[in-house]
């Protein structure tokens, strides 16, 4: 291709391009005052000689303005088979398994979607096929000037392979920011790789341009834009294709003579045969047009040119070359074509001096996790120590520091000596974790006062083999104690220590449960019928065994004997885990009496009975002379009187209020004979 500026006074301006999209260089274009000038932009295809206008404007000028800052309009298709473009940069990505940008050709482009390219003979590609959803890469474009920008627009265009073969939503967002990450990022937009998602548009099988007007708040002389691709379909995913991006700047060019700035070294000593020093140009020069390139000698007055085109270089200086090593900068403004010669600088390389040796104690150290005092770090062998990282650093100057990284940190100590030779030596700072415990209990609900087996066992871990101590809240020292079971709960705390002195602590809270206490009463109701009930405490159930084989499980029962005796009761209070508590009652029941044992009075009656206050007996005709006694069931005498006449149809009353619960036996002595009688007392 070749480019032919053009006005109606047919001076003209030809220059070739190998960039595959049309720049818009600047020109230095002469001027005419007072008059009105056409300038054409015209392409011609050297192949077929086919002219193609692709650009006019209109200038008219009143006074000589000399030069015209045009719009520059840059492009990347591609083509050069290097990955990424020069000036490119990627961010994220790139792992193992992850998806990445890179160049691809018809040939090996895939087939998921199959694409070739839309201009030229590559394209760029998205592996989002396979990835896993919200994977992303992002690639960073070349810095771009707007500082000419003024209220001119200017854009950034792509072409992006839409396809119809898989729905997911694979997609490209376009980014702009004046530094090349995406944090603080103007967001501009985004397309969907499936065409018929409606984002931004719908449309069928293909390629499509989409454009994006940069922010006019970005005016600056740096700005980057970045095109960041996200998988969203996994295996169902499709690739995603870009070619043609463009985009426009105004940049600020260079004029005149240059300042090629000044020219330093981060170390001006190499000790030993070979070292290396970061080579520093600042304050020159940097607009658009320039060119930068530096010169080396070995005896100040013969210069070579070096390779590097950078502001900041680094590299390693031998004595091989020399003793010595000049070093100078050249900046040329290639719109004037005038240059600065920066200062010259001098490297002395040392070949006959030894670096320290530098020690550090100790060689490498362990910190605890969860530590809140940094480990002493004592470097010794030179004059002045720095060192790097500085995370976690009390200090990263000094023999002396105390280091307390969050995670397992190699830290560099440099020493610089009396003679300004540097040694350097690595130490480690571990983090570790206590030992991995496991705190263990025969049994956790004991009762009050036992005790039960605890025991601390640590799981193995990888390393060298680990000697751990014990301390137990109860003084013990081995991995197993005794804890004793002491009201409702009772904790024990074991702290484990690792060779390194980490620590791990654990605790089991031992659950105590009362000891029951057995304790009951009785008492006949009539005959062999009698109440029992539990009166003792801490039980959780209770049982009783009434000997004949019969039981009952409730703390308070009447239970009627089978048959006269007397019986031994027992009464067990349970209450988990303890052991249960038993006693006996010796209980003797007896039919109830059927009344009247042997009968002189006629016609006797006796009631109530049982009675629980007073008895009334009766009979018929009159006694002169009558005897009452009472007797209890071991036949003591327990209540007597003598009566003189006594009418039978008023009888008598026997109190029994005083007497206990039991069986009795009431004698009636009379001139006729004796009357026995049995009575029942019940309260």
């Amino acid at each position: 291709m070749e480019f032919i500026w053009i006005n109606q006074f047919k001076r003209e301006c030809t220059f070739t391009s190998s960039m595959q999209f049309l720049m818009k260089q600047f020109l230095d274009l002469e001027i005419l005052i007072g008059r009105e000038q056409y300038w054409f932009l015209i392409v011609i295809n050297k192949r077929s000689m086919k002219k193609i206008l692709i650009y006019s404007f209109l200038i008219f000028s009143i006074f000589p303005i000399g030069k015209i800052e045009a719009q520059v309009t840059a492009g990347e298709g591609f083509e050069a088979t290097a990955f990424l473009p020069a000036g490119w940069q990627a961010i994220g990505g790139g792992g193992p398994g992850a998806p990445t940008w890179s160049r691809r050709t018809t040939a090996n482009a895939g087939t998921t979607p199959a694409c070739k390219p839309f201009g030229g003979s590559a394209m760029a590609r998205f592996s989002a096929r396979g990835a896993a959803a919200g994977a992303t890469q992002t690639l960073v474009s070349p810095v771009i000037d707007l500082s000419k920008r003024g209220t001119a627009n200017s854009y950034i265009s792509l072409y992006v392979f839409r396809d119809t073969n898989y729905n997911t939503g694979d997609s490209v967002s376009v980014w702009f920011n004046t530094a090349r990450n995406l944090t603080g990022a103007k967001r501009l937009g985004g397309i969907m790789r499936y065409a018929k998602k409606t984002y931004p548009d719908s449309v069928t099988h293909g390629w499509y341009k989409y454009s994006f007007a940069i922010p006019a708040s970005f005016t600056g002389t740096t700005n980057y834009f970045a095109i960041q691709a996200t998988a969203r379909g996994g295996a169902s995913g499709g690739n995603i294709f870009i070619d043609s991006v463009t985009w426009d700047a105004y940049p600020t060019y260079c004029e005149g003579k240059p300042d090629a700035g000044k020219l330093t070294a981060s170390t001006y000593y190499i000790c030993g045969a070979i070292g290396p020093s970061t080579i520093t140009l600042s304050n020159n020069t940097a607009s658009t047009g320039m060119s930068l390139k530096y010169q080396l000698s070995s005896d100040s007055s013969t210069f070579t040119t070096n390779a590097w085109t950078a502001n900041v270089n680094n590299a390693n200086f031998s004595a091989a070359i020399g003793k010595y090593r000049y070093i100078r900068a050249i900046v040329t403004c290639s719109r004037s074509s005038e240059s600065d010669t920066s200062n010259c600088i001098r490297i002395w390389i040392d070949n006959t001096a030894t670096a320290p040796v530098i020690t550090v104690t100790p060689a490498n150290a362990i910190l605890c996790a969860g530590a809140t005092t940094g480990v002493q770090l004592i470097a010794s062998g030179a004059e002045t120590y720095s060192w790097t990282p500085t995370t976690g650093l009390s200090s990263n100057t000094g023999d002396t520091i105390y280091a307390l990284p969050s995670a397992s940190t190699f830290y560099t100590v440099s020493g610089i000596d009396d003679k300004g030779c540097t040694g350097q030596r690595n130490v480690g700072v571990q983090i570790q974790n206590g030992p991995n415990v496991n705190l263990t209990a025969t049994d956790t609900m004991v009762c009050d006062g036992d005790s039960v087996q605890l025991t601390a066992s640590v799981a193995a871990g990888g390393g060298p083999p680990q000697t751990y101590t014990y301390l137990w809240s109860n003084g013990s020292t081995k991995n197993t104690t005794f804890a004793t079971a002491s009201g409702a709960s009772s904790s024990y705390q074991v702290s484990v220590k690792n060779t390194a002195g980490c620590e791990t602590i654990k605790t089991k809270t031992i659950y105590g449960t009362l000891k029951p206490k057995s304790a009951g009463s009785f008492s006949v109701v009539s005959g062999r019928k009698v109440n029992f009930k539990f009166t003792g405490n801490n039980a959780a159930n209770v049982y009783w065994n009434f000997s004949d084989g019969n039981e009952s499980f409730q703390q308070t029962t009447t239970y009627t004997f089978s048959a006269d005796g007397t019986f031994k009761v027992m009464l067990v209070a349970n209450n988990p885990p303890c052991k249960s508590d038993t006693m006996y009652f010796d209980v003797k029941v007896t039919s109830v009496p059927s009344g009247i044992r042997t009968q002189v009075l006629e016609g006797i009656k006796m009631m109530p009975n049982p009675a629980s206050e007073q008895l009334t007996i009766t009979f018929k005709g009159t006694e002169k002379a009558l005897e009452v006694s009472v007797f209890d069931a071991m036949g003591r005498e327990v209540y007597t009187v003598n009566y003189g006449t006594v009418i039978g149809s008023q009888g008598i009353v026997i109190p029994v209020a005083n007497l206990t619960t039991g069986l009795y036996q009431i004698k009636l002595k009379t001139q006729g004979g004796l009357t026995a009688m049995g009575m029942q007392v019940l309260h």
